[in-house]
C-alpha cells in the first residue's frame, strides 16, 4: 500500500494507536500538534504515518480539500466575533510570509483566498499565524483594501495595514494556542474567525509575554 493511500485512509477512517516516544525537532512537534488538531487524530498517529515523509504528502491533501470549500464555509464568521487567525503562506512562500511582517499587513493572494482580505473592518484584531511555529504577530486592521500585482499578475495581492502591529520574538505555538483558548484551531486555512472568547484569551496572553 502506497504512502499516499495510507494517509488517505487515516483521514477518512478511525485507526488503533500505541504509545511512541521519539525526540524529534520542534518545529516538527509544532507542527504535528496542527495537524492534530486539524484531523482529531494523536500525535502518535501522525508520527507513525509520517516517519517516511508523509507530511508533505498530507500537506498536499489538505490543500486539495480546501480548495473544495466554498469560501461561505471557509470563514464562519460569528456577529459578536471581530478576531481572525490568518495563515502567512509560509509553507508556500517564504518571501510573502516575510513582505507582511516587515509591511506589517494581513495580506492573500489569488481567487477565493485574497477575497478573506475583504472581510476584514477597521479595528478587527488579526492574528499572523506562520505554519509549523506559531502566532508570529497581530495588530488591528485597516479600513483600506489595497490591491496589488503579484508576480506579475494584476491586483491578485490584496491586504490590509495592520495598525498598532506587534511583532514577537518568540512565536505563540499551536499547542499555547490551545492551551490558552481550551478549544481547536484549523490552522490550515488561509483565514478563521475566532469566537470572542478566543480573541479575548490570546490577546491577554500576548500581551502578557
Amino acid at each position: 500500500m502506497s504512502l499516499s493511500t495510507q494517509i488517505k485512509n487515516m483521514i477518512s477512517t478511525p485507526s488503533d494507536s500505541q504509545l511512541l516516544s521519539i525526540r524529534i525537532p520542534t518545529t516538527t512537534v509544532n507542527q504535528l500538534e496542527e495537524l492534530a488538531q486539524v484531523l482529531n487524530k494523536t500525535r502518535s498517529e501522525l508520527i507513525s504515518t509520517f516517519i517516511d515523509g508523509g507530511l508533505e504528502e498530507l500537506e498536499q491533501q489538505l490543500l486539495d480539500i480546501r480548495n473544495e470549500k466554498s469560501l461561505e464555509n471557509s470563514i464562519k464568521i460569528e456577529s459578536n466575533s471581530r478576531y481572525f487567525l490568518l495563515n502567512t503562506n509560509y509553507n508556500n512562500s517564504h518571501h510573502d510570509h516575510y513582505t507582511m511582517l516587515e509591511n506589517e499587513e494581513a495580506s492573500a493572494f489569488y481567487g477565493n483566498w485574497k477575497e478573506n482580505i475583504t472581510y476584514l473592518k477597521e479595528g478587527d484584531v488579526v492574528f499572523l499565524y506562520q505554519s509549523g511555529n506559531g502566532i508570529v504577530g497581530y495588530g488591528y486592521s485597516d479600513g483600506k483594501l489595497i490591491k496589488r500585482d503579484h508576480n506579475g499578475n494584476s491586483n491578485e495581492w490584496y491586504s490590509r495595514k495592520l495598525n498598532n502591529f506587534v511583532r514577537l520574538n518568540k512565536p505563540l505555538t499551536a499547542k499555547a494556542c490551545k492551551d490558552t483558548t481550551k478549544s481547536n484551531f484549523n490552522f490550515r486555512m488561509t483565514m478563521v474567525s475566532l469566537s470572542k472568547e478566543q480573541g479575548d484569551a490570546l490577546l491577554s496572553k500576548l500581551n502578557n509575554l
